[in-house]
């Protein structure tokens, strides 16, 4: 009996089940939209097709590698973010729904003519959704990774994001010395994963995003501590510091960013509810 899309569909999401996968139908749905080009809605609309050979091996292929826990975003090659489809690749951190939140933070004190600098930037979604919905004059991304730099770069003309400079180096260090005190908005989703934690993350993490845009050091702090030192050099009077963190860490990293003198500190929710990101300003 030739195989429907319907089934095949009930069939995979029955597969990722098994495995393990947080979210097997979503997931399901995606691979089989990737693999016959069509969107989620137009699927459903049309599960009585009848698949032919090369799709049915695809799906096959496909499948058999989310249901050893490969990303799904690895798998069909980019991910929504906001309103952009960014590219993703081994070896870069993938962009998680969460992220899309501190993007917006950023975007909404981003002021017209302003200077925003990203650190660890990873495929450079955070940088381009600033450079494209806001009027900044000048978004500096910057990455330790030699192939998180060359993705940016790519998603940066990918998206149209002609405000958008992309260097490589540590944090700040490739940043134009002509912006210390005078950036706008210093936005950062650096590493906060405590080296004991790692072994506790999802396989999808844990086996596929690199180590170093995870692993902060002993405590989860230190990439955050360095962004809160360096946010009174390069921030101009008033401007923004923005930090992804680790829920269980966010008052302690909102505490921190209050004793190093910057002001307005709070510790903010991700759509979850959860304490994810800490704002603050230089005085």
């Amino acid at each position: 009996m030739p195989e429907t899309l319907g089934t095949a569909l009930a069939a995979l999401t029955s597969r990722l089940a098994d495995a393990g996968v947080p979210s097997p139908a979503v997931d399901a749905e995606l691979l089989l939209a990737h693999v016959l080009g069509t969107s989620r809605t137009a699927l459903k609309l049309d599960l009585n097709r009848v698949l032919d050979q090369a799709s049915r091996w695809r799906i096959e292929a496909l499948g058999a590698r989310r249901a050893r826990r490969e990303p799904l975003q690895h798998l069909v090659g980019s991910v929504g973010f906001r309103h952009l489809d960014i590219l993703v690749r081994p070896g870069v951190f993938i962009p998680r729904p969460e992220t899309e939140s501190l993007a917006e933070l950023a975007i909404a004190v981003t002021p017209p003519g302003g200077v925003v600098v990203e650190p660890c930037t990873g495929t450079g979604a955070v940088a381009c959704a600033v450079a494209a919905e806001t009027r900044a004059a000048t978004v500096v991304a910057t990455d330790v990774s030699a192939d998180a730099v060359a993705l940016a770069r790519e998603n940066a003309l990918r998206c149209g994001a002609t405000a958008l400079q992309v260097a490589r180096g540590d944090l700040l260090d490739p940043v134009p010395e002509t912006l210390r005190g005078a950036v706008d908005v210093l936005v950062s989703n650096p590493p906060y994963v405590a080296a004991g934690e790692l072994a506790y993350l999802e396989p999808e993490v844990r086996e596929h995003d690199p180590r170093e845009a995870l692993v902060s050091g002993p405590t989860g702090h230190e990439v955050s501590d360095r962004l809160i030192a360096l946010a009174g050099q390069w921030l101009a009077p008033g401007g923004w510091l923005l930090l992804e963190v680790a829920d269980t860490r966010a008052g302690e990293c909102a505490a921190r960013a209050a004793a190093a003198g910057l002001a307005d500190v709070e510790a903010l929710p991700d759509l979850a509810g959860r304490p994810r990101f800490v704002r603050a300003r230089r005085p």
